[in-house]
């Protein structure tokens, strides 16, 4: 993530009005982003230097209404072009939903597991994890087969192993520091 992300983000919620729909700017936010990662004429239109302001700034607002902003967001797009950092915004918007989860104590975990799992399965390793963190898990769920079952979490730098390999490997431990083989 750019080094510029994080303090737009911080600026952002510090500046939000109050009970601001966080959850609505942030799927709108999508949308606009990925129009703007689906659209090399938009990019080159907005990089442009020959484009003027006015016209990129327009384009900005038609877009911005498209995809659903509300006015405070919209008015942060414009920042966003004018300091040309827009075709960054995606970065900003994930900078922004790190924030708000900061904020409401929300972790994003991703987890990685051997098969696809239910609702009750999930259920069960955000409260686990939630347990080990002290904050409310949201995972977000990756399949690998060479996970034999269990799964691996990763929150942040943190790494919680409850895989099969891990049991495996835990037991042969305790079994050579028992039998000292």
């Amino acid at each position: 993530m750019s080094e510029f992300a994080h303090p737009y983000a911080r600026a952002f919620v510090e500046c939000a009005p109050k009970n601001y729909d966080y959850a609505a700017f942030l799927a709108a936010g999508e949308t606009m982003s990925s129009a703007m990662r689906s659209s090399p004429e938009l990019r080159a239109f907005l990089q442009n230097p020959a484009v003027p302001k006015d016209a990129k700034s327009k384009a900005v607002a038609q877009l911005s209404s498209k995809a659903g902003l509300d006015a405070y967001a919209s008015r942060f797009l414009q920042v966003l072009l004018r300091h040309h950092r827009l075709l960054a915004a995606a970065e900003v918007f994930h900078a922004i939903r790190d924030a708000v989860d900061a904020l409401q104590g929300v972790v994003r975990a991703r987890i990685t597991v051997a098969r696809p799992i239910g609702d009750s399965e999930r259920k069960m390793i955000e409260d686990a994890l939630a347990a080990r963190t002290g904050k409310r898990v949201y995972v977000e769920v990756n399949q690998n087969a060479a996970i034999l079952g269990g799964f691996v979490a990763r929150i942040g730098s943190n790494v919680f192993d409850g895989s099969a390999d891990a049991a495996i490997r835990r037991f042969e431990a305790q079994l050579r520091q028992r039998t000292g083989v």
